[in-house]
């Protein structure tokens, strides 16, 4: 009876662990494994049948090529790493920037107006645009005509303009209602946010990006970036 002391003090999932490997290991044959084989092959080959010689080329052919295509491989991976860590940390300049993202919801800070983009289409006429508190309560209302594509509309959160007196620092958001081909439609609406901080992944759509006021928002969801 034998004993394999290897595996004096490695738990069962170790051991299973090495196990497996060591039985993947044993089923490939790499180069080396290869080129022993072959050499094993033509020092016990019959002298009265022997190997082929265009035959050993075209196997010693396919070899080199699948082991350069194996190295191709390998580097690529190396490359669109190198890429993909390269564009996550870019994202980091953001910091401090305005980004649009697919929300009629803005975040005022009590201090600086808010920004969002309405986007009309071919055209609408009759555009009222109605701004709403978190509760869904409306605190100013503004009317813009006909306007055709898209544009930005700036509310700067004045509660007051005699006095100076503003909002509340919080969530509004943007009701836009208008006429296209006779119909009442409600305008789609985008909203600027300011990046407060940047959580690294290891792609694009791995980095998420703090809105203030919003939350996480995926870096590949940013429709458009201004200072």
């Amino acid at each position: 009876m034998s004993f394999d002391y290897s595996n004096i003090g490695k738990t069962t999932s170790r051991i299973e662990q090495d196990t497996n490997t060591k039985t993947k290991s044993n089923s490939s044959l790499d180069q080396a494994d290869f080129l022993k084989l072959l050499t094993t092959q033509l020092q016990n080959q019959d002298p009265s049948e022997p190997v082929d010689n265009n035959q050993m080329v075209t196997t010693m052919s396919q070899l080199s090529i699948v082991d350069n295509l194996n190295t191709i491989n390998s580097n690529m991976d190396n490359v669109v790493s190198a890429i993909s860590s390269s564009s996550a940390l870019s994202a980091s300049s953001l910091v401090g920037r305005s980004v649009l993202v697919n929300s009629r919801t803005s975040f005022f800070d009590g201090k600086n107006p808010i920004t969002a983009q309405i986007d009309a289409g071919d055209g609408a006429s009759d555009v009222k645009i109605n701004v709403l508190d978190s509760n869904g309560a409306s605190v100013a209302q503004y009317t813009a005509g006909a306007i055709d594509g898209k544009i930005d509309f700036t509310w700067d959160g004045v509660k007051d303009s005699e006095t100076g007196e503003m909002f509340e620092a919080g969530k509004y958001s943007l009701s836009v209602t208008a006429y296209q081909d006779g119909k009442q439609v409600n305008l789609p609406v985008k909203s600027y946010a300011i990046v407060g901080s940047v959580v690294l992944g290891k792609t694009t759509a791995d980095t998420k990006l703090n809105l203030i006021g919003h939350g996480e928002v995926a870096l590949d969801k940013v429709e458009q970036i201004s200072l």
